[in-house]
Parts: C-alpha cells; sequence; structure tokens
C-alpha cells in the first residue's frame, strides 16, 4: 500500500526547529542541495549550493531595487546573496520559528537594496496583498507543502503582472519497485514532505495559476552529489551524538543516500510568467 503520510504546516515547522542548526552545517550553511557541473567539478558543499541559488537568481532576471519574495527561506543565506549580489531587496518567509529566529539575526536585516528581512508565514496563506512583489522564488519548500496548487496560487497572486516565479524541487519519474518505494516513503517521513510528484504536476499548477511557463530544466544529475555528501557529514556528526540520537543520526544519513541514489528522483527548475 503506497505511503499516504501527509504531514502538516506545524509539523514541518516542527521537523525544521529541530533541524535547521545541522542541516545548515551539512550543506554550508543553506538548506537546499547543490549544483556540480560534472564528475570532475571539486566545487565544495557550500559552493555547490550557492551556485544552486545563483542559478535559480539567475532565472529570475533581476534588476536593482526589485523586490522579491523567497517562500521558504531557511537559514536566510540564499536571500542574503541574492540581495547583495543584485542590489535588491528579499524579503524571507519560513513557517519554522527557529529559521526566523536565526535568520533575523543576520546583519543584512533591513529595508533598504541589498538588504532581507524575515517573518514566520505559511505558503499556503501568504500575508501580503496582491501584486506585492516583482518576483518570487521557492528553493525546495514547496515539496512540504500538502496543498501545491494552492502555494502556486499564492505565489502567482503576490507577484505582480511580467513578473517571475522560480521554482527549485526534487520529483519523481518514472514507477518504482516495493523497494523502492520504502526509500521514498522514509524519506518523506524524515523530511515531512506529502507524496513528492512530479515535473508535470508543478508546471500544471501554475498554468491553473494563470502563470505563462517560460523554462522547466531537470538538473537531477548535477544535484544527485548532496546526497552522499550530506550522509558522509551526518555520520561524522553521529561519532560525537550520545545513544539514541546518535542512532537516529546513522539511520537519517543512510536513508538520505538510499533516497539520492534513485534514478527516478530528479530536480527541476522551472519559471514561469504573470502575464
Amino acid at each position: 500500500m503506497a505511503d499516504q503520510h501527509i504531514p502538516t504546516s506545524a509539523d514541518v515547522g516542527n521537523m525544521y526547529d529541530q533541524s535547521t542548526d545541522l542541516l545548515s552545517e551539512v550543506m554550508g550553511g543553506n538548506i537546499h542541495l547543490g549544483y556540480w557541473r560534472d564528475d570532475d567539478d571539486d566545487s565544495s558543499v557550500e559552493e555547490a549550493t550557492d551556485t544552486l541559488t545563483d542559478m535559480v537568481a539567475e532565472r529570475l532576471a533581476l534588476s536593482a531595487g526589485h523586490r522579491v519574495l523567497d517562500i521558504g527561506c531557511g537559514s536566510g543565506k540564499p536571500a542574503t546573496r541574492i540581495a547583495g549580489k543584485w542590489s535588491v531587496h528579499v524579503t524571507g518567509v519560513t513557517i519554522s520559528a527557529q529559521q526566523v529566529e536565526v535568520a533575523g539575526a543576520l546583519p543584512e536585516v533591513g529595508e533598504g537594496n541589498g538588504q532581507v528581512a524575515f517573518r514566520r508565514a505559511d505558503g499556503m496563506a501568504l500575508p501580503f496583498d496582491e501584486a506585492r512583489f516583482d518576483r518570487v522564488y521557492a528553493i525546495e519548500s514547496f515539496l512540504h507543502m500538502s496543498d501545491r496548487a494552492t502555494a502556486v496560487a499564492e505565489a502567482a497572486r503576490v507577484l505582480r503582472p511580467g513578473g517571475l516565479l522560480v521554482v527549485a524541487n526534487p520529483y519523481q519519474h518514472g514507477e518504482l519497485s516495493p523497494r523502492e518505494a520504502q526509500i521514498v516513503a522514509d524519506n518523506r517521513r524524515l523530511f515531512q514532505i506529502p507524496p513528492i510528484g512530479d515535473a508535470e504536476e508543478y508546471t500544471a499548477h501554475m498554468v491553473k495559476a494563470g502563470l505563462e511557463i517560460v523554462e522547466t530544466l531537470d538538473i537531477g544529475e548535477n544535484v544527485r552529489r548532496s546526497h552522499t555528501l550530506a550522509a558522509e557529514v551526518i555520520r561524522r556528526t553521529k561519532d560525537t551524538a550520545d545513544g539514541a540520537f546518535s542512532e537516529e543520526l546513522s539511520e537519517a544519513a543512510d536513508i538520505i543516500e538510499r533516497f539520492g541514489d534513485l534514478p527516478q528522483i530528479g530536480y527541476g527548475l522551472i519559471a514561469a510568467r504573470r502575464p
């Protein structure tokens, strides 16, 4: 029987309250996967995760002075990087109180270009007026949302006409064997993820929300190394942990690595425009 686990927003928030510090350490200050050009690319995890941030930002076609929304801002590092490099203001929202505290302590917090602001909010019910932002992006956050159609519609609602939405997310393609389905189910429970869905699900939600698809790009093979490297760091961390927590970390590392090895797990960058 398929795993029907559907996390609530509170479940996702609690998970990140507990894991943000560890995940940030594992992923070089970011809390998303990294991009490597090819097998010969020797970028560090921090460099690779920053590269993925830049790939999202490049598809936003930013200009100085733009007001940008980051849905699922994590540690705040992507927002500060984008704000600083492109001289825009980024507002980040997250369901995690811990992430708001961490991101809100960054020295870049402010209201001007090159600065950032953070608040606690649910991506499925954004607390902003219609057409508030010039650009919107979501890096691996729609993945957690139980009603992705509503999340995409909310992103489209707060986007100004002519504005761009860029989404970066893992997705599933192809059938899974019972063993592979169990690996996916284990990863979903670890990270509080509803059924993963495929790339067509995201594009269909965007079209339904009135957006025009600009680009779809699969970079699944370029991010796959992230899982192996994350598992290695977690295994080193568990060696200094105590008792049951050490066992939990060991199990988490195994789940992450097995999930990353599945060829049916891709990763998409999707850009869309509000007419």
